[in-house]
């Protein structure tokens, strides 16, 4: 595994939905470090100042720490999860993803389900199942065992995902490709022009919750 196969392992591994960035923010700060003045804003971007030989113009490079995600919004009485979607997300690809729940007691493994097809009446078995009609299921017959767990209402989410490198080895799968690939592209300019002499300020910016609104990048520009 090459250094940028490495890294992109590393940020796409980390988990960080819009308002909980802070382990992937952890990653990309120890990245980023020895590449220029660092600071981080109110709302938890990260800015990385590199000087060249003019102060203007200013260039602001930007790649977004969050990925979508979910965040649980009912705890059923039988122990199963309802949930919101944090980010863009197509029904049709959820059914049967593998998912953490992040408590404040740890990690907590489920899966999202639904009413199985043997159950519904025939006019609704091959349609696609609506987010609402989803549930994550973390393996609890009660909401006392989903209490007992550590899971409350307000708990993000991530898909459950690990980085590998596919068949042609120029192609990989994993989790927040969007935009991890950016995140990945900030550090690697930033390390580049280390070595480089240009004229401009450059500022390497890794932002937060894009997924819901682009609030980090606005507020860093």
């Amino acid at each position: 595994m090459d250094a940028t196969e490495a890294l992109l392992k590393e940020l796409t591994e980390a988990h960080g939905v819009p308002g909980h960035e802070a382990k992937i923010r952890s990653v990309a700060r120890r990245h980023l470090e020895p590449l220029g003045a660092l600071e981080q804003d109110k709302i938890g971007s990260l800015i990385c100042k590199q000087p060249g030989t003019s102060e203007t113009p200013r260039v602001m490079l930007a790649g977004h720490l969050d990925e979508i995600g979910f965040m649980i919004k009912h705890i059923t009485k039988e122990g199963f999860l309802k949930f919101l979607p944090l980010g863009g997300w197509f029904d049709q690809v959820l059914l049967g993803q593998r998912v953490v729940v992040k408590t404040g007691k740890g990690d907590v493994i489920g899966v999202i389900g639904a009413k199985p097809p043997h159950l519904l009446p025939p006019d609704e078995r091959n349609k696609v199942v609506e987010k609402k009609a989803m549930y994550i299921d973390i393996g609890a017959t009660s909401g006392e065992e989903v209490e007992a767990a550590g899971v409350r209402v307000g708990d993000p989410v991530v898909p459950l995902a690990d980085f590998r490198v596919l068949a042609n080895p120029k192609t990989y799968l994993s989790k927040a490709f969007d935009n991890r690939v950016g995140c990945a592209l900030v550090i690697q300019t930033l390390q580049a022009l280390q070595a480089e002499s240009h004229p401009n300020t450059v500022y390497g910016v890794t932002t937060v919750m894009e997924e819901v609104g682009v609030r980090g990048a606005t507020t860093r520009a």
